[in-house]
């Protein structure tokens, strides 16, 4: 009988333990943004656990938690919450607060400004932090770095930094060297990575710029524009784009306007497809500018995705999407100005083959939006093509080959225009 009890026992400490692993605890949330004067913290506090450390009922009543709790919950976060630089405690303000939800998951939003004592180093602070934890032994308190401003770490996924639990109420915080300009030179490499490794959004400027040289006669692209005709038009189309995207990536990154990752990328993959179609056949006469601005409205929100304001002030947010948007431009042109040339060479030296190009390149760029609109919908998964969205085929590979054919195609031009010498006797 013994055996069997302890048998029944050991059961019901498994199954009590894949409960919890299928229902993990709910945790805090602890992220951390640097300021001139010290540190501000964002908690994300579940009230169905902050409740058993406050001592009043918060969960069943979210939407009432401020009017009735406000006052109290400020002053037991102070007393929480704070920090220290070796033996200098720093000052900590009254929290901003508000209610995220109104279900069993709802959790108490409080942003706190922890101000450094004069002469104190703010580069090597101690957080100091029991909210919860001082009562429920459960508890985990999650710690991310957001934002350092001063030390280059922005336009980065948050850092984590480490756990808080009962028995451990203090945690180091690791920042770099403040260094003058660090984050506008990181803003400015990342815009530029960004757009190096989205081959999409090249993709999309690919099938704007290859019909540049072109203009539209007869509902067809057929006649080639005089250079200083198609440099013009791949400025208004360059311009448009970037308008676009400047747009609602401020919209975007600011939190002024939010969509849906999912619907965004297969939107940025649908561009690629209408322009594909465009570059095969003109949809209408002169419409790469406005197709340009259009969808750089849907290329800009996912760009946001890699630039968030958060933890930013406003003057630190502007200056992020002007580097940002810098990087980004600055690729960009690089591609241009790789790619422009051979194709205003091929198109004049050999306008057949130009089309030729010109349709395998859209049908290409079609087939290719066709598996991203596919995959990120969730429809399937075309993993066997990954090598070809790969960003050097896009910036290495491609203008090569460019490159070689239009070359080739003016050497071959000059010798069929060259004149034979007579020799005469």
């Amino acid at each position: 009988m013994r055996s069997l009890g302890a048998a029944l026992i050991g059961l019901l400490f498994a199954l009590w333990a894949a409960l919890a692993a299928a229902h993990p605890m709910p945790e805090s949330r602890v992220w951390i943004d640097t300021t001139p004067a010290g540190l501000q913290l964002t908690l994300q506090l579940p009230l169905n656990r902050l409740e058993f450390a406050f001592g009043q009922p918060l969960a069943e009543h979210a939407d009432t938690v401020l009017t009735q709790h406000g006052e109290a919950l400020s002053r037991y976060l102070l007393q929480h919450v704070g920090a220290r630089s070796g033996n200098d405690g720093w000052q900590t303000l009254r929290p901003q607060l508000k209610v995220v939800g109104n279900d069993a998951s709802a959790e108490l939003e409080a942003v706190l400004e922890l101000r450094a004592p004069a002469g104190a180093d703010k580069r090597s602070p101690t957080l100091l932090y029991d909210v919860v934890t001082h009562e429920v032994r459960t508890h985990r308190v999650q710690v991310f770095l957001r934002k350092d401003w001063a030390g280059g770490f922005v336009g980065e996924a948050p850092l984590p930094l480490g756990e808080l639990h009962y028995g451990q109420s203090s945690l180091p915080i690791p920042l770099e060297e403040a260094r003058a300009g660090s984050s506008l030179l990181r803003l400015v490499k990342g815009g530029a990575v960004h757009i190096a490794e989205g081959t999409d959004h090249l993709l999309f400027l690919l099938m704007l710029v290859i019909v540049a040289p072109l203009s539209v006669r007869a509902g067809r692209w057929d006649a080639v524009r005089p250079v200083r005709s198609a440099l013009r038009q791949l400025s208004l189309v360059v311009t448009a784009f970037t308008l676009g995207h400047s747009l609602t990536l401020g919209l975007g990154s600011s939190g002024w306007l939010s969509l849906p990752s999912q619907p965004v990328e297969v939107a940025v993959a649908v561009s690629i497809a209408f322009a594909a179609v465009h570059a095969f056949r003109p949809l209408f006469a002169a419409g790469e500018v406005v197709m340009a601005l259009g969808f750089g409205l849907v290329h800009g929100f996912a760009f946001s995705a890699s630039l968030s304001g958060a933890g930013l002030t406003a003057w630190q947010h502007a200056q992020a999407l002007l580097a940002f948007n810098v990087g980004i431009e600055a690729m960009q042109l690089a591609v241009v100005l790789a790619g422009m040339p051979p194709l205003l060479m091929l198109s004049r030296s050999s306008p057949a083959f130009y089309a030729i190009f010109r349709r395998a390149a859209s049908v290409a760029a079609f087939a290719l939006a066709a598996v991203w609109i596919a995959d990120r919908a969730g429809v399937t998964s075309f993993s066997t093509v990954s090598g070809f969205d790969h960003p050097a085929v896009t910036l290495v590979l491609l203008p090569g080959l460019l490159w070689l054919a239009a070359l080739a195609s003016y050497g071959r031009h000059r010798l069929s225009n060259a004149s034979p010498r007579v020799s005469e006797v």
